[in-house]
């Protein structure tokens, strides 16, 4: 492990940093490893998305939902590259010591793959605001092939999502849809392989991939382990979460130990 962490130092936010998080709700510019990296680590990632999950709390699923959610509490490698210090340190920043990783999910837009609408996770998860997405591109990401666009400050409220028309070109996953207003201010996220950045719960979304390869990205969303209603979505049952930070309270969430199946990133060159 030792070889990844130094050939990518983490680092700390400055109050200016901290500052602007609160007020536009995101931070750029993070690399969570090397671009020589970036190739081994995308091929064992693959590896792991070949095969469903194997945690008991999954085997509910349907098959296709064991691929992409929450490998972290299946595989270690996923949980290597949420828990690595480039990340965990300016997240403990912004959330305070004790943090709790509750989802992680895959996205891999294929070739020609349509857009992602604009949306806030709080809508349709119907959690309170407070938690904290780290967004990895495993693939570069690049405006061609659909990189994520944000809205920065629009994690002030939950905005109106609204039914989204039957003749519509989105991920058909999406039936409701926000609508940005003229005012807002619409932040390309393009970045390297390897990158990442953190942000509030910001209105987003990823035009359609225009090129003939796949994009493949990543999520891991933190909190602190006080976020209420984080076990209630109906498409998650017997979700837990695992502590990365911090002490663990005595609550009524489901907290579960990291897992030890698979390779660690260590074992990644």
């Amino acid at each position: 492990m030792r070889r990844h962490e130094d050939s990518v130092p983490g680092r700390f936010l400055s109050p200016l940093e901290l500052e602007r998080f609160q007020r536009e709700g995101l931070l750029t510019d993070f690399q969570l490893y090397s671009a020589e990296l970036a190739a081994p680590i995308r091929a064992a990632l693959q590896e792991v998305l070949s095969l469903p999950s194997t945690a008991p709390c999954h085997q509910a699923l349907p098959p296709e939902q064991r691929l992409a959610f929450d490998r972290h509490l299946d595989r270690r490698l996923v949980y290597d590259l949420c828990t690595l210090p480039q990340v965990i340190r300016p997240i403990k920043q912004i959330l305070g010591d004790d943090v709790m990783l509750f989802r992680t999910q895959f996205f891999e837009k294929p070739p020609h793959g349509p857009e992602i609408p604009w949306h806030q996770e709080s809508y349709f998860w119907g959690v309170e605001k407070g938690f904290v997405t780290m967004w990895l591109a495993v693939d570069e990401a690049i405006t061609e092939n659909g990189a994520l666009r944000v809205i920065t400050g629009s994690h002030s409220h939950t905005r109106e999502h609204l039914p989204v028309p039957t003749d519509s070109h989105y991920w058909n996953t999406f039936t409701r849809a926000a609508i940005p207003w003229e005012s807002d201010r619409i932040v390309d996220c393009s970045m390297p392989a390897g990158h990442f950045m953190l942000f509030d719960d910001l209105l987003h979304n990823s035009p359609a991939n225009a090129t003939a390869l796949p994009r493949l990205s990543f999520t891991a969303r933190y909190a602190r382990p006080d976020l209420s209603r984080v076990h209630d979505h109906a498409d998650f049952p017997g979700q837990g979460c695992v502590m990365v930070s911090g002490h663990q309270p005595e609550s009524g969430l489901r907290f579960f130990s990291p897992p030890d199946s698979g390779p660690g990133l260590a074992g990644v060159s």
